[in-house]
C-alpha cells in the first residue's frame, strides 16, 4: 500500500463550473490533487456539514473534486474555509489509515503466535 498524500485543492475547474439551480449561486469546480477515495470524501462532507465560521455554502467532494455552491465573489473566502476542514479531513483520514495498519498488524502478529506454537508442539 502506498503512502497516503495529503489532498489539496490545486485550481478552478472553470470549464465544469458554471450556473446552479439554485438562484443566483454558481456551482464552482475546485479540482483536487488526487483522486479522493471514498472514506476521505465522506469524512470531508461530514466534516463540511459540522463545520462552523463564515456564512457557510453548499460543498461537496466526490472522487478529483470539491464543488461548491457560491457567488463567484465569495469563492475566495469559501476556499479558505475549505482548506481548514480539508486539513482536518487528511489528518482525522491518515489516523483512520494508521489504526487500520495497526489492527492488521496485530492480527498477523496473532497468526504468527499461533504458528510458532503449533510448530513446537509434539503430539507424542
Amino acid at each position: 500500500m502506498t503512502e497516503f498524500q495529503d489532498i489539496r485543492i490545486v485550481e478552478l475547474n472553470d470549464a465544469a463550473s458554471g450556473l446552479s439551480n439554485e438562484g443566483p449561486l454558481t456551482s464552482m469546480v475546485l479540482r483536487l490533487s488526487a483522486d479522493a477515495p471514498d472514506p476521505w470524501s465522506t469524512t470531508f462532507n461530514e466534516a463540511w456539514q459540522s463545520h462552523g465560521g463564515m456564512m457557510k455554502r453548499k460543498a461537496m467532494a466526490t472522487r478529483d473534486s470539491i464543488t461548491s455552491l457560491c457567488m463567484p465573489y465569495e469563492l475566495q473566502g469559501q476556499i479558505l474555509e475549505l482548506n481548514k476542514v480539508i486539513d482536518e479531513t487528511n489528518t482525522s483520514y491518515r489516523s483512520m489509515l494508521s489504526q487500520a495498519a495497526s489492527q492488521s498488524y496485530g492480527v498477523v502478529d496473532a497468526r504468527r503466535e499461533l504458528n510458532d506454537l503449533k510448530n513446537s508442539l509434539t503430539y507424542e
